[in-house]
């Protein structure tokens, strides 16, 4: 996956470039609950979160994701778990735990 290679040379920037793109057709091809179109939104996340540390952002996707995954594949499917991790991690090194219900 190009954005992902891209991440990985920390080009965020161009990993996002990538990643809205393969998003947009997604939806368009798969539709917005595709689990393919989802690990897009979720990588978007983690490059906002891991790589720019823009958490607004971050959680905006994280969250997008979660509520996809959630009505596709159900709260107790192994993707669900991971973005929901994802999320949880971000809010506690934040100190937001209380955020962690919303």
């Amino acid at each position: 996956n190009m954005g992902v290679l891209l991440d990985n040379m920390k080009d965020y920037e161009g990993a996002l470039d990538y990643y809205q793109q393969a998003q947009s057709v997604g939806e368009k091809v798969l539709g917005k609950t595709h689990p393919d179109t989802l690990s897009t939104i979720m990588n978007m996340a983690i490059t906002y979160d891991v790589g720019l540390k823009d958490f607004v952002k971050a959680e905006e996707m994280y969250r997008q994701a979660l509520d996809g995954y959630e009505r596709s594949l159900g709260k107790s499917h192994e993707e669900t778990k991971n973005c929901a991790w994802n999320l949880a991690q971000m809010l506690r090194e934040q100190g937001r735990q209380d955020d962690l219900q919303r």
